[in-house]
């Protein structure tokens, strides 16, 4: 009988042990759930229970969470950024990082971004992908749009790779009207200001140019952080180099250039993102040039990382590369979105 006692002690000692292991989400009701945490986004806990798909809480339901068997990135909404594992506080609705050499307590409403920083690097990569295509039988044309955006995330580092491309199909023809590729690495000096450069290349068919490619720097800051928007913006010079759709290269032209994006995000059903960025351009080499690029990416979930994407574009410059060419070029693509 006393063997068994001891047996049964230690059977339930090392469950206990076990189930501390894992990522629970304590509520408000005094309910909880055993799982893994995924990520928090602007108000929402992606939750994978055991046994069960993943889930969905608003932080407004849950008492605290415990996570402490991984490293966790945190960004606050007043843009202060954490990296260590979660600490429960049952008695309240906040949480404890234990960053190591010391714990810092934190409300779940300060939280705009959470998720798992992982020792693997490919754990660091998050991306999504859009492809659309239209058909009109009258004209025989069809007009294909893709979308990608990969990026790559570290302590201080951030890196993003984005491409984007309009095609028109014939029977006897493929048009390549527009492309857009550019990568970016901007490194934070502190929680919210950050250096930026990039590379970039564009083809505007509409403006007459047949390619641009573009160096940048400057920097930028990170300055709103809240449960619904996300917003940074950056100043610097680029360094231009173009070649029109009459074979007319130029030199290596200099333009100041600022850019500000927004994030909105909604995450109770149905899961809806709205992104705009603009970039504004100052020619130091042209007298009176001046150019803009915007776009607006509006994504609505159908299920699980599938979404619908609507998105429309705009480009303007007041001395295209042929004289004579539109000076406005804009249009609205309908595609299928894949998030990963």
């Amino acid at each position: 009988m006393r063997r068994l006692a001891i047996f049964i002690c230690l059977l339930l000692m090392t469950c206990g042990e076990l189930y501390a292991q894992r990522d629970t989400v304590y509520f408000l009701n005094g309910s909880l759930v055993v799982g893994e945490v995924k990520k928090i986004k602007l108000g929402v806990l992606t939750f994978d229970p055991d046994d069960a798909n993943d889930i969905s809480i608003q932080l407004r339901k849950i008492r605290t969470i415990s996570a402490r068997t991984r490293v966790f990135r945190i960004e606050a909404i007043k843009g202060e950024v954490y990296f260590g594992r979660i600490l429960s506080d049952t008695a309240a609705t906040k949480i404890f990082i234990n960053r190591g050499y010391d714990t810092t307590e934190l409300p779940l409403e300060h939280i705009s971004v959470l998720y798992p920083f992982e020792n693997k690097v490919l754990e660091r990569f998050s991306g999504n992908v859009s492809l659309g295509y239209s058909f009109t039988r009258s004209s025989d044309l069809g007009r294909l749009n893709f979308d990608t955006r990969l990026s790559y995330t570290s302590k201080r580092d951030e890196q993003t790779f984005s491409a984007s491309g309009i095609y028109t199909i014939s029977d006897s023809s493929f048009s390549r009207d527009r492309e857009d590729i550019s990568m970016k690495n901007n490194y934070y000096f502190s929680t919210t200001w950050f250096g930026t450069i990039f590379l970039a290349y564009q083809r505007n068919l509409e403006l007459g140019l047949s390619r641009r490619y573009q160096e940048g720097i400057g920097a930028g800051n990170k300055f709103l952080t809240r449960k619904s928007v996300y917003a940074w913006g950056r100043v610097g010079m680029v360094f231009n180099q173009e070649k029109s759709t009459e074979d007319v290269t130029t030199g290596t032209q200099s333009e100041l250039f600022g850019q500000i994006e927004f994030n909105f995000f909604r995450f109770s059903k149905p899961e809806i993102n709205l992104l705009t960025s603009q970039t504004f351009y100052y020619s130091l080499t042209q007298k009176d040039r001046f150019r803009y690029d915007g776009s607006t990416d509006l994504t609505w979930e159908i299920f699980n990382d599938f979404k619908l994407s609507l998105s429309f574009y705009n480009s303007y410059d007041s001395k295209p590369p042929v004289e004579g060419s539109r000076t406005l070029d804009f249009g609205i693509v309908f595609g299928i979105a894949y998030s990963f």
